[in-house]
Order: structure tokens, then C-alpha cells, then sequence
């Protein structure tokens, strides 16, 4: 084990100078500055190096080691976690093949989520309230819980109470819930490209589907004003920030524009804002622009960790009983154990600095993209998951997901995401989280490059 000289960077922050500490260590172990093992100064190093008390440091590595971020052995020292310790840590169930294909989170050996997960299930086993965690709860989650949602969402511009959420079990769950409510004869608009799942979710409910045009930020407003006198439809489900599949996010400028077409169309809104945590500094949300019409779809598997399925709906009130209605039929009560879990995450700061690890995993694999891939266009922001390629002329996207697969190389294929079964455009979505590392990474990408600048394969007269 080696000894670190470790200096924190601390942010600008109103909250207590050990929380500032914690976020720090987090953000450092994050981007590789602390290794697995790095023994950390002593309580009292720290605390002259900062010009703390020694309180302070002490209470923060007492929140960390709770967190699992580290570990303290007496007369020994301080030391960074390391979860990778024979056959305790697997990312997936499946290394065979290289996957750019799901939208996933980066999880990397030694991840901060696993770290925090098996920090905060230790805590839960010795909980003396576990039996009541044992059980069902509240269809649409305790106050508690729907307090900690909104505080979720608040951190991505959505302004949102107790009384307006519900909890759920994550964004898939979300969608299928409002759908029910607010479905129609008269069908669902929805992008001309989208989200795979609501174009599931809308198939299984029967409700026919309304494509709109997209253009490079997103929807376009007008195109949605001649669908609605198109069609008829009145419920309208997209993803103005992080789209998928484009990673588009729509201006301000724009996002006003579409709430006056709904206004006039009388329009109510689905906003998908499960991958809006990514984007810092994002516009505001439609949630924040039209809250009397806009569901809002939130998320903490995308964001956090995949295993925490729960998600947050945002509603307007009086949409409220119906929503517990609508869980009590397709989910009848989450899981305590999970969402006991969001909540203290979310309360304690650590869904908040795991975010801000999965933003950093995602610039990097951005930024590696950009250097495989260089001289081949694609569209993508600093900290997508994914981006989004379109194929030249002379090559068939769906034929590269074809070769690609012979060579264990899985890539995402644009039907999926068309909302117009046909016509979809000739591109891949490339997963950037799924791969286990960013080595192997880079050898699906290198794949990918090497069949770009392949002769197209002939085919049979």
C-alpha cells in the first residue's frame, strides 16, 4: 500500500466544511487521483494541511468510511477502498462480447456505487427497524420518500413537493404508469426518434403513435403544431435534455416555443428526465416552464446506480390519487429495502456526488470516442452515455450491426428507436457506459473503425 500526500479540492459550498471533505475524497477517488490501497494522511496531517479542526476531519472520514469510500484499521491508518479482491466484484454477468449497444452507467472495477451499495447494505442489516422494511408500504411511497424525490429532481431544475410525487420503480415503471393515466383513442405523440421503451409501453397499451420531426436541438415546434391538427392526439412524450437516441439538448429558446404549441393545442406534456441529471447546466426543464401540464419523469438508475430502481414522477396535484391508483395496479408497493436506500442517498449527498462520478466516467469515454473516431462524424455532448452516428451512403447501418456482431462487437441499430417502423435513418447508437473498461472500450470502437473503412460487402445478384 502506498502512502498519499493527498490535498482536497475543495468547491465553494454553504454546507459544512466535512461535507466539502467527503465530496472531495469521492470526486478524487473518481477520477483515479486515489487508488484502491492509497493509505490518506493522518487525521491530524489533514487537518494542519486544510487549517481545519481536527473535528472536522475526523466526522469526515467517519461520513466516507460510512459511504465505503474508505476504511481505517487502528495504528495502521486510513486507507481507499478497493472492492476488486479475488471473485467479489464482476461488473456483468457477460464479458464474452464487447456491448456499445444498452444505455448504460460506466461501471469500472472499484466503482463508486458498488463501494457506497455495499457500505449502505451493511448499514441496512443492522438496522433494528429491518422488519419494517420487510414488508409492503405506501403504493406511491412514504412522505419521506416522496420528499427525497423531490429533492432529486430540484437538483435538475425541477421544481417539485412532496404533495406532487410519486414514487415508483424507475423510469420504465414511470412511463407505463402515466401512459395509463392520461391514454387516449386518439394515440401518443411522440419524436420521430425515441426512447425504445415508451414505444413498448404504447404497443402493449394499444395507443397508436404520432411521430414528429426532429431536427438537430430537438422536436420541432411546428412540426408538432401540424401533427396535432393532424392527428388529433393530445399527450405528448419526449426528451428535451440527453435525448435518446441523439443526445440533443434542446435551447431554451426552443423548450418555450414547444409549451406554446402545447397551450394552444391544449397539449399535456411527458417529459422523459431520467438521463437529465448528466447534463449540467441544462435548460430549464418543461416541467419548470409549464407545470400545469407536465409530467415528469425521473429516474436514479441512470444517473446513480442500476440496481436502484426508483424513479420519481412529478405531476400536477391533482393528478395525484390517480398516480396511487395507477401503482397500486401495475406494482401494488415498491421495495422498502430500495427505496429506504434512495432516500438516505439522496438526503446524505451520496446520489449527488455518484452523479457527478458518472458525469466524469462519461467525459472521459466521450473524450476517448473523440479520439478513435476522429475523422468519422457522429453528434454527442461532453457527458451522454452514448452518441449517435450517422452511416455514409455507400454503407447499410443495419450491415454493420451485422459484421460488427460477427466480430462479438454489439452496436445499437437506429429501428429501435424509429417511431415509424421503415423509416428509420440509416445510423448505429453507440454505447459508450456498457463496455466493463475503457480498454475494452476502445477495441469495440477500434472495431467499429476498422469496418467503417472496410469495402462495403458485395451483395448477391
Amino acid at each position: 500500500m502506498s502512502r498519499s500526500n493527498w490535498k482536497p479540492r475543495l468547491k465553494r459550498s454553504a454546507g459544512p466544511l466535512y461535507g466539502a471533505l467527503v465530496e472531495a475524497l469521492a470526486a478524487d477517488i473518481s477520477a483515479g487521483r486515489l487508488r484502491a490501497g492509497d493509505r490518506l494522511p493522518t487525521h491530524r496531517e489533514l487537518a494542519s494541511t486544510l487549517g481545519a479542526s481536527l473535528g472536522t476531519v475526523t466526522r469526515a472520514y467517519a461520513e466516507a468510511e460510512r459511504r465505503g469510500l474508505i476504511w481505517s484499521q487502528v495504528g495502521n491508518g486510513t486507507f481507499v477502498r478497493d472492492l476488486r479482491e479475488g471473485d467479489r466484484y464482476s461488473p456483468q454477468l457477460d464479458r464474452t462480447r464487447i456491448d456499445l449497444g444498452p444505455t448504460a452507467v460506466p461501471i469500472v472495477p472499484g466503482d463508486l456505487g458498488h463501494l457506497a451499495l455495499a457500505a449502505a447494505l451493511r448499514r441496512l442489516g443492522e438496522r433494528a427497524d429491518l422488519g419494517a422494511l420487510s414488508g409492503y408500504q405506501a403504493h406511491a411511497g412514504t412522505e419521506a420518500q416522496r420528499a427525497a424525490g423531490a429533492r432529486w429532481l430540484e437538483l435538475a431544475g425541477v421544481p417539485a413537493t412532496s404533495e406532487e410525487v410519486t414514487v415508483c420503480g424507475g423510469a420504465q415503471h414511470a412511463t407505463l404508469m402515466v401512459l395509463s393515466l392520461l391514454a387516449h383513442p386518439d394515440g401518443l405523440l411522440v419524436e420521430d426518434l425515441t426512447y425504445p421503451g415508451v414505444l413498448a409501453a404504447a404497443e402493449w397499451l394499444r395507443l397508436p403513435t404520432h411521430p414528429v420531426a426532429l431536427d438537430a436541438e430537438g422536436l420541432v415546434p411546428e412540426a408538432l403544431a401540424e401533427a396535432c391538427r393532424r392527428s388529433k392526439a393530445r399527450v405528448l412524450y419526449c426528451t428535451p435534455t440527453n435525448h435518446n437516441p441523439t443526445t440533443a439538448v434542446m435551447p431554451l429558446k426552443r423548450r418555450q416555443a414547444l409549451v406554446e404549441v402545447c397551450r394552444e393545442f391544449d397539449v399535456t406534456l411527458i417529459e422523459n428526465g431520467a438521463l437529465a441529471p448528466l447534463v449540467a447546466k441544462a435548460p430549464a426543464p418543461l416541467a419548470a416552464l409549464a407545470p400545469e401540464r407536465t409530467y415528469h419523469l425521473g429516474s436514479l438508475s441512470k444517473a446513480v446506480l442500476p440496481a436502484l430502481r426508483v424513479g420519481y414522477i412529478r405531476a400536477p396535484a391533482h393528478a395525484r390519487l390517480a398516480l396511487e391508483q395507477a401503482a397500486a395496479a401495475t406494482a401494488w408497493s415498491g421495495s422498502p429495502l430500495l427505496n429506504e436506500l434512495a432516500t438516505q442517498w439522496v438526503t446524505d449527498g451520496t446520489a449527488e456526488s455518484l452523479r457527478d462520478a458518472r458525469r466524469a466516467e462519461a467525459t472521459a469515454r466521450q473524450a476517448l470516442a473523440a479520439k478513435v473516431l476522429k475523422g468519422h462524424p457522429y453528434v454527442a455532448h461532453a457527458s451522454a452515455y452514448f452518441l449517435w452516428m450517422p452511416i455514409p451512403e455507400h454503407r447499410r447501418a443495419a450491415g454493420l450491426v451485422e459484421e460488427a456482431a460477427a466480430r462479438d462487437v454489439l452496436l445499437g441499430p437506429a429501428h429501435l428507436f424509429s417511431a415509424r417502423p421503415g423509416h428509420a435513418p440509416n445510423a448505429l447508437r453507440v454505447s459508450l457506459g456498457a463496455a466493463g473498461s475503457r480498454e475494452e472500450l476502445e477495441r469495440g470502437l477500434k472495431t467499429l473503425v476498422e469496418l467503417l473503412a472496410a469495402p462495403a460487402p458485395r451483395r448477391l445478384a
